[in-house]
């Protein structure tokens, strides 16, 4: 068979050892065979190392070691640079690839050559591997081509509608456009994989195939499971996205960048929120240094973007330590009636 591509699976891991083996094994098997697996280990302290250089791995998997633990995106972008293939799948140590992944990427970069950006459908699903969620229908394994802007604007709607077109893994990238073009941001911070598929239209044209062919697990161990505050963390990056688009540095129109500024309205309302009811004053105090930092981006932006019921919230948290106990027993009721509202609500779509 002619080969259209070589494709280096990349699996950036740190302390991966639950999942680490079904990631492996998924790169291994496919119908199409990758140029080289690549594991790139972030100074693990479990058997990461001695699952990856265990038999049935050894001599199949690559292996490559930090000394010094440096942070998921860096280790990405490391592991960019230590591959050898002229594409890039990045697989993290908890998620799949279907067998049939690169075998169908690489028919539709023999459909459309030229591409450096190619993706396809994943499913979620959770530690067991119980499916928990299905991409957008139809899940068709015909690949469609869409420009660089219609690209970041599809792919921001189903973030924003949490019905993601794909998700990473299931994404295959010219290495070189990783390297000297569009690399994975550290400042993005926990979206930085969404960060990086709003940008990288602008350097080429994309082709997507709906059919789900990789699953991407959600799990109580994940990297964003295990951080203090995830609301903290996306309230952060989402006025960092606020602050990139907003300086013109964008594929987006004003209705998208309008998405962006609700979803950081969102969780810095959200962080609040969690701060109140947790009785943590140091989340608290960051809600308030997010919301002035947003106002100075977009003047009005919060007056604008919160919800009627959060009003009252801000009004009271910062008025006094009697307003604030107000402020922390209205949060608290208004998280009952949610409760009681989901608890109620019928069963089926709706």
């Amino acid at each position: 068979m002619t080969r259209t591509m070589n494709v280096s699976v990349v699996i950036p891991a740190r302390n991966g050892e639950r999942f680490l083996r079904q990631a492996l094994d998924s790169a291994l098997g496919q119908v199409r065979p990758a140029w080289e697996v690549l594991l790139v280990d972030d100074a693990s302290t479990d058997r990461t190392a001695d699952i990856a250089r265990s038999a049935p791995y050894a001599g199949r998997v690559r292996y490559a070691r930090n000394e010094r633990a440096t942070g998921f995106v860096d280790a990405w972008n490391r592991a960019v640079a230590l591959a050898t293939g002229e594409f890039v799948t990045i697989l993290h140590q908890d998620d799949l690839l279907h067998p049939e992944y690169l075998w169908r990427i690489e028919r539709a970069m023999e459909r459309f050559p030229g591409v450096e950006h190619l993706y396809a459908a994943s499913l979620t699903i959770d530690e067991k591997g119980t499916l928990i969620a299905q991409p957008p229908a139809p899940h068709t394994a015909e690949p469609a081509w869409f420009t660089g802007r219609e690209y970041a604007r599809r792919y921001l709607g189903g973030v924003l509608g949490n019905r993601h077109i794909h998700r990473c893994p299931g994404v295959t990238t010219r290495r070189r456009l990783l390297l000297d073009r569009c690399a994975y941001r550290a400042e993005a911070g926990q979206i930085a994989d969404d960060d990086f598929f709003l940008r990288v239209g602008a350097f080429t044209d994309v082709v997507g195939i709906a059919q789900p062919l990789a699953s991407y697990r959600e799990h109580r161990e994940s990297t964003t499971a295990r951080l203090d505050s995830l609301t903290f963390a996306l309230a952060r990056d989402y006025i960092f996205q606020t602050r990139w688009h907003d300086a013109g540095n964008t594929l987006l129109d004003s209705a998208d960048i309008t998405g962006l500024h609700r979803q950081a309205v969102r969780f810095v309302n959200r962080l609040l929120v969690e701060g109140l009811r947790r009785g943590r004053e140091d989340w608290v105090r960051s809600a308030a240094g997010f919301r002035e930092e947003l106002e100075l981006l977009v003047p009005g932006l919060m007056g604008r973007e919160l919800p009627g019921w959060a009003r009252p919230v801000w009004g009271l948290a910062f008025d006094g330590r009697v307003r604030q106990l107000a402020a922390r027993s209205y949060v608290r009721m208004i998280g009952r009636a949610v409760r009681a509202r989901d608890i109620v609500r019928p069963s089926g779509r709706s």
